[in-house]
């Protein structure tokens, strides 16, 4: 009877590990995300020609060069999953008319064999592809075709980021918005119909920020694009700039930011850039998130949809598994001890009750 105690009492306490387990992976999977949902403002479209914009700076999908160890093949999944999963859930919460990329949407993607690039670029498209929202924005960034500290930025390099991702890209929307793409690294950007910009509200893409670096880019693209907004990112920070102005304003709260565009370009004579921060967990910070921007007429609301932070989740599995390894040891060695002295006891009775003679 002791011995069938002891079995159940072992029986219940692995069935507690295993029911502690799958509670702990079914919040870290699924609970997590509706609580980070949770958070987000929702921003209210008011007028018929309301324009929803989904912002996406430094996914940096991983590569297989920079990490080779044994994990690597866990480590792109796992990052694969949480970008596609942050993106739908994002997707169905904005159900924006354009997406816009930012930027570095490879890691690897200046260094990458022109097969690896084409594995990476398929893996982009697992993540981000949707059929129901085709209006879409890209622009390069540094991890794309190179340049960052000077690196060489080759043809190659760019033609098939533009073969692969900006063929199809969106330039006017609804005969309202006009998106320029700048690139900070090339001192370059498209203004390939300059004669009508002034009859749509005027919106700069780039990678790397702009306004906080001056220069003769900065003041050509105030001369010829005179743009009512930019979005960059590359700093995966999430910040405001404000021009000619040194103020800059760091948001990190679960808030909608309001701006009047065209006061604060004809009356302030200032110029907006957003910095959009890192939606990967891979880039080491704290805060992530995608970027939501709703514009109707010339005013701009935005806020950030904050995302659940991967790397603590993955610490709670990684000490959890070492809790019930610990725990399992300490289990059997109190376990093992009563057996012992049972066994003794017993073999002490059944040598007592043998009859002498």
């Amino acid at each position: 009877m002791a011995s069938l105690r002891v079995v159940n009492r072992n029986r219940l306490v692995c069935r507690g590990f295993v029911a502690l387990t799958l509670l702990l992976v079914f919040f870290n999977e699924f609970i997590v995300y509706y609580m980070a949902q949770s958070s987000w403002q929702p921003i209210d479209c008011k007028l018929d020609n309301c324009t929803r914009l989904l912002l996406i700076a430094d996914p940096q999908i991983l590569g297989n060069s920079y990490d080779r160890s044994s994990h690597s093949p866990l480590a792109r999944y796992d990052s694969d999953r949480y970008l596609a999963k942050t993106f739908e859930r994002a997707l169905a919460f904005t159900q924006p008319h354009i997406i816009v990329f930012l930027g570095d949407l490879l890691d690897e993607g200046n260094i990458a064999t022109a097969q690896e690039y084409k594995q990476y670029v398929q893996r982009f498209r697992r993540i981000y592809q949707n059929k129901n929202y085709k209006k879409r924005v890209h622009v390069p960034g540094d991890n794309d075709i190179g340049g960052e500290n000077g690196d060489y930025i080759s043809n190659s390099n760019q033609r098939r980021f533009e073969n692969e991702f900006m063929s199809e890209d969106l330039f006017d929307y609804d005969n309202r918005l006009r998106f320029f793409k700048i690139n900070r690294m090339l001192l370059d950007f498209s203004n390939p119909d300059r004669d009508n910009n002034a009859d749509r509200l005027r919106i700069g893409v780039s990678h790397a920020p702009l306004l906080i670096g001056g220069g003769p880019l900065l003041r050509a693209i105030i001369s010829d694009l005179d743009p009512h907004i930019i979005f960059s990112g590359h700093w995966h920070e999430s910040r405001i700039f404000i021009y000619p102005s040194t103020k800059v304003i760091n948001f990190y709260e679960n808030a909608v930011r309001h701006f009047d565009l065209k006061a604060l370009k004809e009356q302030e004579h200032s110029y907006l850039e957003i910095m959009v921060p890192t939606c990967s967990y891979r880039m080491g910070k704290s805060k992530i998130g995608l970027g939501y921007a709703v514009l109707e007429n010339y005013n701009l609301s935005y806020t950030v949809l904050w995302q659940p932070n991967r790397f603590i989740l993955l610490f709670t599995y990684v000490f959890w598994g070492l809790f019930v390894v610990c725990g399992f040891v300490v289990f059997k060695m109190m376990t093992r001890c009563p057996f012992r002295v049972a066994k003794r006891q017993t073999l002490y009775n059944r040598v007592s009750t043998i009859p002498q003679f």
